[in-house]
């Protein structure tokens, strides 16, 4: 069969036409020479049985009285009468006790016995034979069987003859439409081998000037039309599919984004040029530039603001280099830039300091201000390596070197930094384990009412305590935790374990102190937050006045709205609300109005050189008076020396904690510090009575 439709496939379409007219024509003249025999076939049978059932009608008639009388010898007589009928084989008439009564045979009789028995009535054709049977009747009792049998060889005769006619008609009549199909084909097959010849013209000779001549105007005319408008439209499609290969070549190389170029077309820049570089012998530095806190803009503003706050940093990244500079965007929030022919490490520093004042103006996005910082990491050739891939990780290291060091600067690779980045992934693997391993405790530091001396609250402080290094400090491993989203499950931890404390110092007889837990960005804008704090508070039996969550400034300011609605359900549980590190964020006074919130913490910072400079005591004097307007309680943090608890005593700050008050404890050494504040400690005792006459 494969053989045959492979020759049939290399035959030419006028041979296919004329083959398929053909072939179509022989199978219709089989079809209707097949009707034509079978129907002659049925006629002829019809015919004889009609004839034979009228036959037999007349003379089970006629042999009635026959066997009434007994009479075989006139029974005898009538079936004599079937000699007439060649086609009649035998008859018999049975007695009503199927005996042979009477008989004619024109053969043998042994020929056609019938086997079995017919019915008293009925026909069937059988072995080349029609049989049929008739009863016989006499004033409706019944007296026998009449039985005929006849050949069916006539028939046969009669339509083999039709059928070698039929086949000589058939054959001549596919010759016939053989030859007529043989002409019809060129109708067909003529314009079409006409327009092959002119497309392989204009395939090998490029020539579009050329046009197939209109023969008819049926369905290939139309084709042929189609045709020729075809090759008038070629030259001006070849000038569209040059335009949009270009576009393509650009879509293929730059960022669909920004516009800048990929990843794809930085790394053939950077390999031209560090060729240049090595043939000239010239420098040239790579910048890796890291967006800070991008993920938060993302996660709380949604990726239509993420994506415009990305177009306007390029934008401004395009300005703060040279057009001779290269700037790529490989993904997300990551920029590079190619630094060609650099003079020393000045010329790279001034471009970066350019770089982070640019990135730190206010965004206008999502109908209100962001602020956004970068951190960028430095690789200069052929110092730090002389191939893209070293120069990239080189550039990498260095970029998180940046984010450790407080982000919103730039860093050069310095050899130190890979240790340092490898130092980083495996105390990232250790601090997977922590939790389940157990290894992370909680410490307290206490919350004093300044006046009295008296413990208003405890802060639950997290602690890694590792069984190889020991007490990991935690400015070595919380901003792991939030670079690598450990912070969520870790500040989930810390928030069900503190309120489980709470409740034990109140089983344990301690007074119903209030628990201020931090809640870290990421885990302040998860969409469960509320729901899982009351969860908490169930579980743990703990009273929601009873708990407070820290709250960076910086966290609340990346979506005020979804901010204030976030807080209004979690104050709606009871639960107090505090501003952490007040002072060091954006907050304007507008959006901290709108805040429902329950306290300012005053940052460290500012109380630490609170009396060192009017300056600093003026910027906590001026917290304190804002939360007094505002009707905010007020607590400040860091208190290591007694004249700064005398200074914010005196202007109106009631609360505080630092290493003065107490430092963050165990749970078992609580404890023993009550008893100290409250009576071995009579120094500090004395000095919370002097405060008191304030």
């Amino acid at each position: 069969m494969k053989p045959i439709c492979q020759f049939i496939c290399r035959l030419s379409i006028g041979n296919k036409l004329t083959i398929m007219i053909a072939g179509i024509s022989l199978v219709v003249l089989l079809a209707l020479f097949s009707t034509f025999v079978l129907t002659q076939r049925s006629l002829l049978r019809d015919g004889l049985r009609e004839e034979l059932l009228i036959l037999a009608q007349d003379l089970s008639r006629n042999c009635s009285a026959a066997l009434i009388f007994n009479d075989v010898a006139a029974a005898n007589e009538i079936l004599a009468s079937l000699k007439s009928k060649p086609q009649i084989l035998c008859s018999l008439v049975f007695d009503r006790e199927g005996k042979v009564f009477s008989s004619y045979w024109q053969g043998s009789p042994d020929s056609c016995l019938p086997d079995p028995i017919l019915p008293e009535s009925g026909f069937r054709f059988t072995k080349g034979r029609l049989e049929v049977a008739r009863s016989i009747h006499h004033d409706g009792d019944s007296l026998g069987t009449l039985y005929i049998c006849a050949d069916l060889a006539y028939i046969q005769k009669v339509l083999g003859r039709n059928i070698l006619f039929g086949s000589i008609g058939l054959f001549g009549a596919w010759i016939f439409a053989w030859i007529v199909g043989g002409r019809l084909q060129r109708l067909v097959s003529g314009p079409i081998g006409n327009l092959a010849a002119t497309m392989r013209a204009v395939s090998e000779e490029q020539d579009y000037s050329r046009r197939v001549p209109m023969e008819c105007s049926d369905e290939l005319g139309i084709l042929v039309d189609n045709f020729n408008n075809m090759l008038e439209q070629i030259e001006g499609r070849d000038l569209e599919l040059q335009r949009n290969q270009e576009r393509l070549d650009f879509l293929a190389h730059h960022d669909t984004l920004t516009g800048l170029a990929n990843r794809l077309l930085f790394d053939d820049r950077l390999t031209h040029a560090l060729a240049r570089a090595k043939r000239d012998g010239n420098s040239l530095a790579l910048m890796f530039l890291d967006l800070d806190r991008f993920k938060n803009i993302n996660d709380s503003l949604g990726h239509k603001t993420g994506d415009e706050v990305l177009r306007e940093m390029a934008d401004r990244l395009s300005g703060a280099i040279r057009t001779s500079d290269t700037l790529a965007r490989l993904g997300g929030d990551e920029f590079v830039v190619i630094l060609e022919e650099i003079e020393g490490y000045q010329t790279v520093s001034t471009v970066a300091e350019r770089i982070l004042q640019v990135l730190m103006l206010p965004v206008r996005a999502a109908q209100q201000e962001l602020f956004v910082s970068g951190s960028i990491g430095v690789s200069v050739y052929p110092e730090d390596g002389q191939s893209v891939e070293s120069l990239m990780q080189c550039a990498d290291v260095a970029m998180y070197q940046a984010k450790h060091l407080g982000r919103n600067n730039f860093q050069f690779f310095t050899p130190g930094m890979t240790e340092r980045a490898k130092d980083e992934l495996r105390l990232e693997g250790k601090l997977r384990k922590a939790i389940p391993n157990g290894e992370l405790v909680l410490h307290y530091q206490p919350q004093i009412e300044l006046r009295t001396g008296n413990i208003l609250g405890m802060e639950a402080l997290v602690r890694w305590q590792h069984p190889a290094m020991g007490l990991v400090p935690p400015d070595k491993f919380i901003p792991l935790a939030e670079e690598t989203g450990l912070i969520i499950p870790i500040g989930n931890w810390v928030l069900e374990t503190a309120c489980r404390q709470a409740v034990q110092w109140q089983e344990e007889g301690f007074p119903p102190w209030q628990i201020a837990v931090n809640i870290s960005p990421k885990q302040f804008w998860q969409a469960d937050l509320p729901d899982s704090i009351a969860e908490v508070l169930a579980n743990c039996g703990l009273d929601s006045r009873l708990l407070e969550l820290e709250i960076t400034e910086s966290a609340i300011m990346l979506d005020v709205e979804k901010a204030i609605e976030t807080m209004r359900r979690i104050r709606k549980m009871g639960i107090s609300l505090a501003i952490d590190d007040f002072g060091t964020g954006y907050s304007s006074l507008s959006c901290l109005r709108r805040f429902p919130l329950s306290k300012l913490k005053i940052d460290r910072s500012f109380v630490r050189d609170i009396l060192n400079g009017e300056d600093q005591g003026a910027i906590a004097e001026g917290i304190i008076g804002l939360a007094r307007t505002l009707h905010l309680e007020v607590i400040a943090e860091g208190i290591e020396e007694y004249s700064q608890l005398e200074f914010l005593l005196k202007k109106g700050c009631l609360v505080g904690q630092g290493f003065y008050l107490g430092r963050p404890m165990p749970v078992e050494n609580l404890a023993q510090y009550c008893r100290d504040l409250g009576t071995d400690g009579i120094h500090r005792k004395a000095r919370f009575d002097g405060l008191a006459m304030l």
